[in-house]
This record gives C-alpha cells, structure tokens and sequence, in this order.
C-alpha cells in the first residue's frame, strides 16, 4: 500500500504542474478533479524505480485542466502571469520630536494673536450702520476647526484676541505690546488698519513678531525684522491690474483719461499715469487734489474748479486715484459727462461715502478679486469656515451680505476676513514644518508658490511676493443691490500671478 500510495501522489503532482503549466496560476484550480490513482503493482514484487514522466506537449497540458463552469458557460485559460514581486519596503523616516523652537511655540502648542476692528465702536461713532457679530466666536471657531483637524504639524494652536479702535495709533500700539510683550505669542494675525496701520511697525519692527495682515509699504517693510506678509495687493498691481483687464476688453485705447488722485494717493500719481503710458494712452490732464477727505467742504469747493479743467481737457474718462468718494460726487455735481473708472475699491460697493448719493456712482468701473456675493455664494475655501461657523453655532445664521437690512450684524464680513487670514496661517505654518522659527517661516513664504484662500481662487506668494492676492475682474457699480449699492462682475476673473 506504501507504493501505491507514492504513485497516487506522484501522479496526483503531475497533474497539478501540468495544469499550472497549462493556466497560469487561475485561482480556480484548487476546485478540479485529481487524476485516477494509478494501477497497484504485486504485493511480493519490490517496487522498481517509476520512470520519468515525458514533458506533456502544450496542447495535452491545455486539454488536461477541466473545463471550468459557471453561470453554464466555460472559462477561457488566463494568460500566464509573471511571477509576483512585493516592492521592497522602505524604512519610515524617524519622526522628528516636537520641542520648544520659538517664542510662543512649545512642544504641544502654537500661541498667536489676533487683532480685530471694535466695529461696536464704528457703529456709536457714526462710521459703521452695523456691527460685525461676534468677532471672538467666529475666532475660536476656526481656531477649534484647525486643532480637531490634527492642529498644525501635531501642534494645537491657541489664539489670544484684541481689539482696537481704529481712528488713531494708540490703542494698536497698546494691542500689539499687550500680545508680544506680555503674552509672546509667535505671530498675530489680521494687524492693523487705518489711521493705525503706523502700529504694524511695533509687531513686525519693534517686537520682531510674525505678522499675517496689516498693509505693507515699502517703508514699513524697510523696519521689519520679522517675516510680513498680508493678503492685500499695492495700488500699483491693482492698478496694473486695471488697465490690463480693460485693454482686453478693448475699452482702454482711444480714451481721453484725465487722472485724479486725492491727498492720500498724490505720491502714486505719476507712477499710476506711467502705467497708462506702457499700454499706449497719453492722459490728458493729471492732477493730485490738496482738501483732507474729512473736509467736504474745501472738497466741494476744490472740485468746482477742477471740473472745469476736466471739462477743458477734453477727457471723455475720469480716473480716480485713491478714495473714490469725493470724484465720484462732485463730478456729477458739476455736470461732468464722463466715464469714471477708480483704482480702489475700497471706497465703493457698500463702503460707498456716507456723503455720495448711491445714484452718483452707478457704472463705475474698478477692480478687485471676489465680490461678497460670489464668495458667499461660490467659494469652496470660504465654505469650509462658514461650515466651521455652523457646527459650533448652529443658532447664529451668517446671512448672505446682499440680504442684509442696514443695521443687520455683519457676520459675514468678519468671517470671511479672519477666514483668509487663518488659512493664510495655517499654509504657511504648516510649510514650515515641526522646527517652526522665524526662518523656517520666511522660507515657507518663499517656496510656497501657488494656492488658494477663502475669497481668492488665485494667490501666491514668493521671495519678492508679500501680498497673495492674484484675482482680479473688472466690478461695476450697481445703485440698485443692497442698502448704498454693490460691486457686481463686469468680466471674467483671471489669475494675475506674475
């Protein structure tokens, strides 16, 4: 019975390496049926050396493997595959162990600050119809959204907040020396505005603290001693920008442009009329205005007699430079028959003057990057903060901005601001890995290149590129949207990035 059992399973082997031979390795081979043991020889006999199986042609080894059926069809022989190789593993970098690496970084957290607008006071002031909403509720919602998403390269971010009042230096100065002096956080965030901008120079300059916001100038740029970037553009990309967007469509050359600019635009004006003379248009007037925008009076009177210069000049285009309110007014007060086109949008859409009739600045061309509706209402980057919002506050509704009665809270403002400036943050914290210093910081801001934030689809940053901005379309005034008007869409918007 040994031998017989020995030539079973020899044959039974055969068969299998025919069939293996024959399919490839098909994984349904386990299922077909052995071959009939072979023929017992003489129990007396002492069993004599089996001879070599002769190698089966392809066709036999092929015509032994049954056929396999299912579902009452037979299954074609798989192709022969080549042996399986598993790719060779690699040894996981070591992970690198968190520590203490800056002023207000530790091994398990990032402390920064952030500065925002007392829009309560704007509004007992006059110079706001509205309040922001809650400006530390939206905060430490995005905050909590960042930290229960692993936080920032495993560390979690705590955010100190302070707000300002923004006509004058002295309380952001008070602010800045508050979050850098006696908290040392590693950065703030947003900075300051307005009349107080002057104190973005105690956070970068003095303090030597990360600043993401504020506004940047060459000459506050030139007292920095701490990496600086913000979200905004200069006058001149702007303004670049402008000109670009209308030569292409075809509404820049054949203009007659006299170039106006107030008090606090003067020193770009002849930079802003060069830029007309790269795209081929001479203007025809350029003129810098000398009366304070607070003083509407010498405002009116000045521009009196500079529309009859306009007039004379034979401008069929108006350009204003800088604070477009007091162009805008006057020159419908005078009976100017002009187009009116500005280099800021700052001071249009529902930021139009308390002082200008709506109706005045109906068609008035600029430029700028995502109107409120269209991040509202289309931007995925911003969506993922309203969501943040929401989880955490389901009873606070962020309304559309265009739906807004006048003394309605503005959540949507504040939240989409502090949106950018956290996501700005996050993507350059994160660039700059678990060793997170100054340096580390400024070479995320270098190497960065292109991304997109909440309000802009297009941005970048670089070695000479501080301000991420790179969305641009042409805005029209509309009298008729909101409570003092909106800037709508009047081309398509394109990625400026140099």
């Amino acid at each position: 019975m040994k031998t017989t059992k020995t030539r079973w399973l020899i044959g039974v082997l055969m068969a299998l390496v025919m069939v293996a031979a024959a399919c490839g390795g098909n994984d349904d081979d386990a299922d077909a049926p052995a071959p009939a043991p072979a023929t017992e020889a003489p129990a007396a006999a002492e069993p004599e050396p089996e001879p070599e199986a002769p190698e089966p042609e392809a066709e036999e080894a092929a015509s032994a493997e049954p056929e396999q059926e299912q579902d009452g069809l037979a299954e074609a022989p798989e192709e022969e595959e080549p042996e399986f190789q598993p790719a060779p593993t690699e040894e996981p970098e070591p992970e690198i162990p968190l520590t203490a690496t800056w002023r207000g970084v530790t091994a398990d957290t990032i402390t920064i600050g952030v500065t925002y607008l007392d829009a309560d006071l704007l509004v007992e002031l006059g110079f706001s119809p509205a309040t922001w909403g809650d400006q530390d509720l939206q905060i430490q919602a995005l905050v909590d959204d960042i930290n229960e998403r692993g936080g920032i390269n495993g560390r979690q971010l705590v955010a100190l907040t302070d707000k300002y009042n923004p006509i004058g230096a002295t309380e952001a100065e008070a602010a800045c020396l508050r979050l850098t002096e006696d908290n040392e956080v590693f950065a703030i965030l947003f900075g300051f505005l307005g009349p107080a901008e002057v104190a973005n120079t105690c956070i970068v300059g003095t303090q030597e603290t990360v600043l993401v916001g504020g506004t940047i100038t060459p000459e506050r740029l030139a007292e920095a001693r701490a990496p600086w970037v913000n979200e905004r553009v200069t006058r001149e990309v702007s303004t670049g920008a402008l000109f670009t967007l209308l030569n292409e469509e075809g509404m820049l050359q054949g203009r007659s442009i006299a170039v106006v600019a107030d008090l606090s635009a003067a020193p770009q004006l002849e930079n802003v009329a060069n830029l007309l003379r790269d795209r081929g248009v001479e203007p025809v007037l350029e003129v810098a205005t000398s009366s304070q925008v607070a003083d509407l009076v010498a405002q009116n009177q000045e521009w009196a007699t500079l529309s009859e210069r306009i007039r004379a000049s034979g401008a069929d285009t108006l350009l204003l430079v800088g604070n477009a309110s007091a162009g805008v007014e006057n020159a419908r007060l005078n009976g100017l028959e002009v187009d009116i086109w500005a280099t800021d949008a700052s001071g249009l859409g529902s930021n139009i003057g308390s002082n200008v009739n709506p109706e005045s600045a109906r068609g008035v061309i600029t430029v700028g990057a995502m109107t409120n509706a269209q991040i509202f209402e289309t931007d995925p980057r911003f969506k993922e903060c309203l969501d943040a919002f929401n989880a955490r506050h389901p009873d606070i509704e962020v309304k559309h901005p265009d739906t807004l009665d006048p003394e309605e809270p503005r959540w949507f403002t504040a939240l989409a601001a502090h949106c950018r400036f956290f996501q700005l943050f996050e993507l350059l914290a994160t660039a700059a890995g678990p060793n997170l210093t100054h340096e580390t910081f400024a070479e995320a801001i270098a190497n960065i290149g292109e991304f997109s934030i909440a309000g802009q689809p297009y941005a970048s940053l670089g070695p000479d590129k501080l301000s991420s901005n790179d969305s641009f379309q042409l805005l029209e005034q509309d009298p008729d949207l909101g409570a003092r008007g909106e800037l709508v869409p009047a081309g398509p918007m394109r990625d400026a990035t140099p």
